[in-house]
């Protein structure tokens, strides 16, 4: 896929990208084919033009359609020379959804983290990134009370009116399960680490939860695993319960 990127990129907008990284789940090691995205920064020594955005976005849908999902986004080099910012927008393409001025998403210090120690070189010299702890903790703290909280207070109603041994889809516990112990990973550490990473530190930090990680864990490598509403209930108290850690420890 990043082969097809590079000749569709070279085609339409020759010049514009100097830089490709491949970030998450290949270079940490834990790519599942047929599960995992592979996602990419690229990396411009100036913004684009409206006529180069419109042709990055076709650019895109020149890529094979038969492989897996391709997310990713563009960033200038002054961009990556300083954290990001509330209000920052970039080029960016999530599930085949090219956007040329995005916030949010992937632009975020996590992403600035995965590129400065983690992002594997496609194309050009590895930029200058500014990373900036306090940027970085607060950014985490703030997508675990506001993005992940909510998630839980929504999705607990929703599992609860089903019958608890009714049979659900894992997709949405081993999202719950695996997302919010990877920020929490971060906050410890000052590290990133993977979807299955960020299971197995929730199972080590909250080991009343640690039957259900290794459920998800083996669902993530292929394992047939089945899931019910009641294991759904059950994920979202694991989010709250990781936040609850999180803010405990990390929130003056």
């Amino acid at each position: 896929m990043t082969a097809a990127h590079v000749r569709a990129l070279d085609e339409r907008v020759r010049g514009l990208v100097t830089g490709l990284f491949v970030t998450g789940s290949v270079p940490l090691g834990d790519y599942w084919p047929g599960r995992s995205d592979i996602d990419f920064v690229a990396v411009m020594d100036r913004a684009p033009t409206t006529g180069e955005l419109g042709r990055l976005a076709k650019a895109h849908l020149s890529l094979p359609e038969d492989g897996p999902v391709y997310d990713g986004i563009y960033l200038t080099r002054a961009q990556l020379a300083a954290p990001p910012a509330d209000g920052d927008t970039a080029p960016q393409i999530l599930a085949g959804d090219f956007q040329p001025a995005k916030a949010g998403g992937q632009l975020n210090p996590v992403t600035w983290l995965e590129l400065a120690r983690h992002g594997l070189p496609i194309l050009g010299e590895r930029p200058e990134v500014a990373l900036d702890e306090g940027v970085l903790r607060r950014w985490l703290l703030d997508n675990l009370s506001g993005y992940w909280a909510d998630f839980a207070k929504r999705a607990t109603p929703q599992f609860a009116a089903l019958p608890p041994d009714m049979a659900i889809p894992p997709d949405p516990v081993l999202w719950a399960v695996t997302g919010p112990g990877r920020l929490h990973f971060t906050l410890a550490t000052g590290e990133v680490t993977t979807k299955t990473g960020g299971a197995r530190h929730t199972a080590e930090v909250l080991p009343q939860w640690a039957e259900l990680c290794a459920r998800v864990e083996r669902s993530r490598a292929g394992d047939d695993v089945s899931f019910t509403a009641a294991d759904g209930l059950a994920s979202m108290r694991l989010v709250t319960d990781v936040v609850t850690d999180a803010r405990a420890r990390w929130t003056a």
